[in-house]
């Protein structure tokens, strides 16, 4: 009996929650920086706050939740080597550790890849 529909749907279930798609950004290196803003406010000139505040290319870092970068510190930990035991992350914890190395693995194959194929 192979996976059905609801379960495979249930892969991209938390696409659309903000967490997801913060990390998602994060990955992808869109995070605004200072130079960034810079950059922005000088293109955009008497614009600049009303481009800055509408912006949809780039993540300002107050905009990352907490939870967010508290769950990308657990993953630099994990990344490094921390001995981390079973018990000591809830297991919600350890499902959202989960999802966030999946979409940092899937960002890194796929900065490189670019729809080539391995032959």
């Amino acid at each position: 009996m192979g996976v059905t529909r609801e379960e495979a749907g249930a892969a991209g279930l938390l696409q659309g929650w903000a967490l997801a798609q913060e990390i998602q950004a994060l990955a992808a290196g869109r995070m605004c920086h200072p130079a960034r803003m810079r950059r922005c406010r000088s293109e955009s000139g008497a614009f600049a706050d009303w481009a800055c505040e509408s912006c949809r290319e780039f993540v300002r870092p107050e905009a990352i939740s907490p939870w967010t970068w508290h769950l990308l510190f657990l993953h630099q930990l994990k990344g490094a080597g921390y001995p981390f035991r079973a018990n000591d992350l809830s297991l919600e914890t350890w499902l959202l550790l989960g999802m966030v190395q999946r979409i940092m693995e899937g960002e890194k194959l796929g900065k490189g890849s670019h729809g080539q194929r391995n032959n």
